[in-house]
């Protein structure tokens, strides 16, 4: 009977101590993780998450902005996606537009990612200057062609298009050639019953992004 009791007790010391081994092995595992979180983890992405302020932020030709992260793991790393705009500081966020010529305007992603590789993107405008154009809107009452000459943008192309501020009109819109930095309207002279019309015609500078407008008023007999 002795032998017995004794074969028990043996075998519930040995339970014990697996289960002590399973817990100590347990919070083993919870620190090392902890541990990979604060340092860096080596296995990926946490979910300590990170944002960027400001999101979606406006800057001048020539201007300067600094991006700033909340959250994530240090060190974070600054990229941009359209490098035509202005160029970021890698390890400080400060974003430049281009000091040079020409300074472009346009988009472009901002992207920051932290050492667990967590990550967050925010869309940075460089806005435009506008054009000069001469000699700006016109309003006529006859049947002609009217020249707008964009200056100040010595090397460079435009485009041009031209809407009906109508959007409901069935007049005829007048017609927009371009030839270097000359933009060209031909139009006719709405009917009575057709009623004035007044279009909007857009000008961009293909290589720097600047733009402009003027518009045109047709006068109905």
């Amino acid at each position: 009977m002795k032998q017995f009791f004794d074969k028990i007790l043996r075998k519930n010391r040995k339970l014990r101590k697996k289960e002590f081994l399973c817990f100590l092995l347990a919070i083993g595992l919870f620190v090392a993780c902890e541990g990979a979180l604060e340092d860096g983890n080596p296995f990926g992405p946490s979910n300590s998450g990170i944002v960027i302020n400001p999101s979606s932020p406006q800057v001048n030709k020539g201007g300067t902005l600094t991006f700033t992260a909340f959250g994530g793991t240090l060190p974070l790393s600054w990229s941009l996606s359209n490098t035509q705009i202005g160029a970021i500081d890698a390890g400080t966020g400060v974003f430049t537009s281009i000091q040079g010529t020409p300074q472009v305007a346009g988009t472009s992603t901002v992207t920051v990612v932290d050492a667990v590789g967590d990550s967050d993107t925010a869309t940075i405008e460089v806005l435009p200057n506008p054009l000069v154009i001469n000699p700006g809107s016109a309003t006529f009452n006859v049947a002609g062609s009217q020249d707008l000459v964009v200056t100040g943008a010595a090397g460079a192309t435009v485009t041009a298009t031209i809407a009906n501020n109508n959007t409901s009109s069935t007049f005829t819109i007048p017609t927009v050639t371009v030839a270097a930095l000359t933009v060209t309207v031909n139009f006719t002279i709405p009917t009575t019953a057709e009623g004035n019309q007044t279009f909007t015609i857009s000008i961009l500078n293909t290589v720097n992004g600047d733009v402009g407008s003027v518009v045109l008023t047709l006068i109905a007999p």
